[in-house]
Formats: C-alpha cells, structure tokens, sequence
C-alpha cells in the first residue's frame, strides 16, 4: 500500500493543493485501498494487486470527471483564469476550448447497486411478459386445427372468437407487466441510456456481480438452448408420425406445445441475465450508449409498424382465404425474419465501431 501512496502523491504533485484537489486526492486514495484490499481477498499477491489498482486508477485525466477537479488539472486553465473551486465551477467540463459542455454526472455505487436490485425484482416480470407474448397466438393455433378436424365440438367461428379473446387478453397482460417494469426502472434511465461518467469502483463492483451470478446464468442457458432446439420436436413428431387425420386435427397443439417451449426457455434464461445486463449497462462508454440506443431506436421504428403489418396480414389471409389451418405459419416466418432484420442492424453498428 505504501508504493500506491507515493504513486498518488506523484500523481497530485503538479497540481494546485488547493482544499478541492486534497479532497479528490482523499477520496481517490479511499477507492486505491479498497481495490487493493478487494484484489488481496481475491487472491491475487501484493505486487499483482499495486499492478491493478495502478493501471485502473493510473490516469488522472480520466478520473477527473469521477473526482470533481477537471476545471483544475484542464489544460491551459491556468493560463486563461486562476484556479477556480468546485463552489465556483460545476464540478465536471469536458470538450475543447471553443465548445465545453458539462460532462454527465458520474454514477455513485449507491445508485448502481439500487439499479441493480430493481433489474434483478423486475426481470421474472420481464420474463413472464416476453414469454406471454410468445405463446398468445397457442390458444388461437390450437382450437382453430381442432375445431376444423372435428376433434371438438366446437364451430370454426367460436373457436376464432375465443382464440382471439385469448391472444388479446394474454397480450395485455404481458404488456401492463411490461408497462410496471419500465416505470419502476424510471428513475434509472439516464443509466440505461449511458448518460453517465463511469466510476473505476462500480466497474469493479458490476464486474463482481456478474461474476458471481455468472454460474446460475450459464446453466439457465444451457437449459435454455435445449429447450429451444426440442422445441421443433412436437411438430415434428406430429407430421412423421402420425396418421393425416390425425395430424390435420393435432397439429395445432403441437405447435401451441412448441411455443410453450419456446417460452419456457426464455421464462428460465431470462430472470438470470439480469446482472450480466447490470454489468453491461454501467460498464459501456458514451460512444456504445449512443450506437446502443441508436440501435434500439431503429428496431423500436420498424417494430413499430412491422408486427401490426404481420397481424394484419394474418387476419385478412385467415378470414378472406379461411386459410385458419394454415396461416399461423406466417408468426415464425415473421419472427425470423425480424430477428434477422435485428441482428443485421447490430453486425452493422458493431461493423461501424470497427472502422
């Protein structure tokens, strides 16, 4: 610890001790020890650990804005006006000399472990609604094959009627889930928007977390994907292995049986991603923030008018065609093709970034 003390004394030496820079140099000092402290418990040797703990906290310039003093160690600041405390100047500028803009404020450990609690709450929610969503078309699929092959007595009609009231109210349901999640995780936008300076001890502490829930995550995964992969298996069984008849009646609960799968999966891998989402969200620069949110931005547009244009053409193929028995295939067409369409816009940005 000694050897990171004088590296911080070398550090703040060519810079005004001023009561604003003491205080920086304290609370640098406080977050040095910890990590040194937290590096020691994870094993790591006295050298290895002064290693760490100078290469995160090693740059002042970046630490600036975290610390409150970038007006005292800016560039040319001495030459254009004297020292100025942080009662004077707000805490953090950024930017050349012809356009300064405040830097955003720095995210506190206090703020990120209450974003992290509300993200691990909220995300079974999350869950439960994507998952709804994958199976409301189910109800629908199912009594419309059944209905037609005569395996209930029930007309074609009522079971559209109660197909569609069970797609509506699942829909709903999933989206007032959806709805409460995003107004408990209101408070934390600017977080997940990346408006934020990032902080050396909460990239540690986010780090941390994903790693100890990491395990729990890969084995839901792993789960996960075997669902996804079996969930062909209903159909499949159904169309090789059973008689026409049979199948022309029963293949509509195979397939409710397949996204039943299909949201089994996401209802187990979903509700563990959350600190590795956590970990993501207050680890990523502003630059990655913005192509995120650009991103998001692009898919939430074509989104936007991409599956009303799919449920419309579902409904107008069913009824003019009365084409029930069949046009379901047009939901897994659609959403491949939308997953497609999004991962592409991601290869893009991340192709982007690259150049």
């Amino acid at each position: 610890m000694n050897v990171i003390t004088a590296y911080l004394e070398t550090m703040f030496s060519a810079y005004p001790h001023n009561p604003r820079m003491l205080e920086a140099k304290a609370e640098l000092h406080a977050m040095m020890e910890d990590a040194y402290t937290g590096y020691l418990a994870a094993g790591l040797s006295e050298n290895e650990a002064v290693g760490r703990v100078i290469t995160e906290f090693g740059n002042l310039d970046e630490l600036a804005p975290q610390l409150g003093i970038s007006a005292e160690i800016a560039p040319g600041s001495s030459s254009a006006a004297p020292v100025l405390s942080a009662t004077t100047v707000p805490p953090a500028y950024a930017g050349s000399d012809t356009a300064r803009r405040p830097a955003p404020a720095p995210v506190t450990r206090d703020e990120a472990e209450r974003y992290a609690d509300v993200r691990r709450r909220t995300e079974p929610r999350l869950a439960f609604a994507v998952a709804m969503f994958v199976v409301s078309p189910a109800a629908l699929v199912a009594l419309v094959t059944l209905s037609s092959g005569g395996a209930i007595g029930l007309g074609q009609d009522p079971a559209v009627l109660i197909g569609l009231a069970c797609l509506l109210v699942v829909v709903v349901t999933g989206v007032l889930m959806v709805v409460r999640r995003d107004q408990e995780l209101a408070p934390f936008r600017r977080l997940a928007a990346g408006e934020f300076t990032r902080a050396p001890g909460v990239d540690r502490w986010a780090d941390e977390l994903a790693a100890e829930v990491a395990p729990r995550r890969a084995t839901a995964l792993q789960v996960a994907i075997g669902l996804w992969i079996l969930a062909a298996s209903p159909v499949l069984a159904m169309s090789l292995l059973a008689p026409p008849a049979v199948t022309n009646s029963w293949i509509g609960v195979a397939v409710a049986g397949t996204l039943v799968m299909v949201a089994t999966g996401l209802v187990v891998f979903i509700p563990t991603n959350w600190a590795q989402s956590v970990a993501e969200t207050l680890t990523k620069t502003d630059g990655d923030g913005h192509a995120s949110d650009e991103r998001r931005s692009i898919v939430g547009v074509i989104a936007a008018f991409y599956w009303p244009l799919v449920v419309a053409i579902f409904l107008a193929w069913s009824f003019v065609g009365s084409a029930w028995g069949i046009s379901w295939v047009i939901w897994p067409i659609a959403a491949v093709l939308f997953g497609a369409l999004a991962s592409g816009l991601s290869a893009v940005e991340r192709y982007r970034a690259a150049q």
